[in-house]
């Protein structure tokens, strides 16, 4: 995810092709480029923006309802960035970390969940965190919390016997 803003060879075609792309970012101005040449080169033409797009894009406070899929899938690729370069700073994270991922999912028709402990091992650019001894385990940083000193080893937190 590049959030820097358009790259002038980007304001360049868009002058050209007479689109604006003077406010947004690298990634959602190549979404607006490849939605107006897509069918003369070959791609799927423009669509608007799902309803599925317009509602997630909505809990993430980020209001896509006149944007197509592209530009809308951008946006909210941004957005997730965003939550996930502020959680990593808000947790301070960084290799050695002890931290717990939360896991939620449906059983039953009930919304069930669970916590296992891990040591992070790295943070990719994207914002990713990979667990050591996680065989690729890895999660987003907005699921995950710091273990402090009082919460390591107390109950209800699953030890991963990976890497540890």
């Amino acid at each position: 995810m590049n959030r820097s803003r358009s790259s002038q060879v980007q304001k360049d075609l868009a002058n050209i092709l007479g689109i604006e792309i003077t406010n947004d970012t690298f990634d959602v101005a190549a979404a607006r480029l490849l939605d107006h040449v897509a069918a003369a080169i070959g791609h799927e033409p423009a669509e608007p923006s799902s309803d599925r797009q317009r509602a997630y894009a909505a809990s993430l406070c980020c209001d896509v309802t006149n944007e197509t899929k592209r530009v809308a899938s951008a946006k909210i690729g941004e957005a997730l960035s965003s939550r996930n370069q502020e959680a990593i700073s808000t947790l301070d994270l960084k290799p050695g970390d002890q931290v717990v991922r939360l896991t939620q999912f449906e059983y039953d028709g009930e919304l069930r969940s669970f916590e296992q402990a891990f040591v992070v091992s790295s943070i990719q650019p994207n914002g990713r965190v990979f667990f050591k001894g996680g065989n690729g385990q890895g999660a987003w940083p907005t699921q995950l919390r710091k273990l402090t000193e009082l919460h390591r080893n107390s109950k209800g937190v699953r030890q991963s016997t990976q890497g540890q």
